[in-house]
């Protein structure tokens, strides 16, 4: 098993929702971050790297970071940890069931290749009890080539073929909100399970202001959804979930339709507050304060999963 450990960060923002384990009391499970390179390809087949003269502010395959970083970024400095919950930072090759098996819950930072026998391994671990969180884009696509896709890479299928069904989203492939709007917010429309502790939100907001994927619409009283997307497009009349926490088998899974850890990371390197050997390309923009509700919801649904 290969485990990797990045740099550790000041504390920011927010106060610890998880408290130290206490003697006598039940072990927390162990966290696994996926780091992926297979994602770092897709990233590099899908953006440009940064220029500023030409106004591109992505990273290619260092675009991934962002989102890997933001989650790391959080574990690292904002979750209390302490011997009983800590967390290992895991490789493509350690998607197995005999790696997962050590672990109780892992987190999946936008991670949208992923081979056929590592989302096998995935839900096998999930139905069997393990605790999921994925962004965004995670598990839509395979590492197989497929000419007859845009990007050139195989579609995952639903079933057993495709995480996004462990959310209920059998599409059989993401569809995004950048054409209708490209910068979109969630609304909170329940506070429990990994929304429980985001009361405070004005009008139930949570800001946001990027991308997301538009899933399977789903109505407001949906026992599953937990937050919508808010899309600002008169024509554009579906609701589409933002947040969702589902119960499969033995295990629990939260997925959420954007990725918070982005806006948590462009808030630090917006901030020059990450290391220098972390990729940055900024991009003129004001990023204050536009990670702390994104980092708070993270943190409640790390939370929510790690106790339940």
């Amino acid at each position: 098993m290969k485990r990797l450990r990045f740099l550790a960060f000041a504390a920011l923002f927010i106060v610890p929702l998880i408290p130290a384990a206490q003697p006598g009391t039940q072990t927390l499970p162990k966290i696994a971050l996926l780091y992926s390179e297979y994602s770092r390809s897709f990233f590099k087949a899908h953006y440009p790297a940064c220029d500023i003269p030409a106004e591109v502010y992505t990273m290619g395959a260092d675009e991934f970071m962002r989102y890997f970083g933001g989650w790391q970024r959080v574990l690292e400095d904002d979750m209390g940890f302490t011997e009983g919950h800590e967390f290992d930072i895991l490789l493509d090759e350690d998607m197995t069931a005999e790696v997962l098996s050590h672990y109780g819950l892992l987190i999946l930072p936008n991670t949208p290749s992923l081979s056929d026998s590592q989302t096998r391994a995935i839900q096998k671990w999930v139905l069997e009890g393990g605790r999921l969180l994925a962004t965004f884009g995670s598990g839509y696509k395979d590492i197989v080539p497929d000419l007859r896709q845009d990007d050139l890479l195989k579609e995952q299928k639903g079933g057993t073929f495709g995480l996004h069904q462990l959310w209920h989203d059998p599409v059989s492939k993401a569809f995004s909100t950048y054409w209708i709007d490209s910068g979109v917010d969630a609304r909170i429309t329940r506070y429990e399970g990994p929304t429980a502790g985001l009361g405070g939100l004005s009008g139930d907001i949570l800001h946001y202001g990027g991308e997301a994927n538009l899933l399977v619409q789903r109505p407001e009283q949906h026992p599953d959804v937990l937050g919508f997307l808010v899309i600002e497009n008169p024509d554009w009349k579906a609701s589409s979930p933002a947040i969702i926490s589902t119960r499969q088998a033995k295990g629990l899974v939260v997925y959420f339709a954007f990725a918070p850890e982005y806006m948590v990371y462009k808030q630090l390197e917006w901030e020059a507050s990450l290391p220098s050997d972390w990729p940055t390309c900024l991009d003129g923009q004001s990023w204050k304060d536009r990670g702390v509700e994104c980092k708070a919801l993270m943190m409640n649904a790390l939370a929510y999963l790690m106790t339940n």
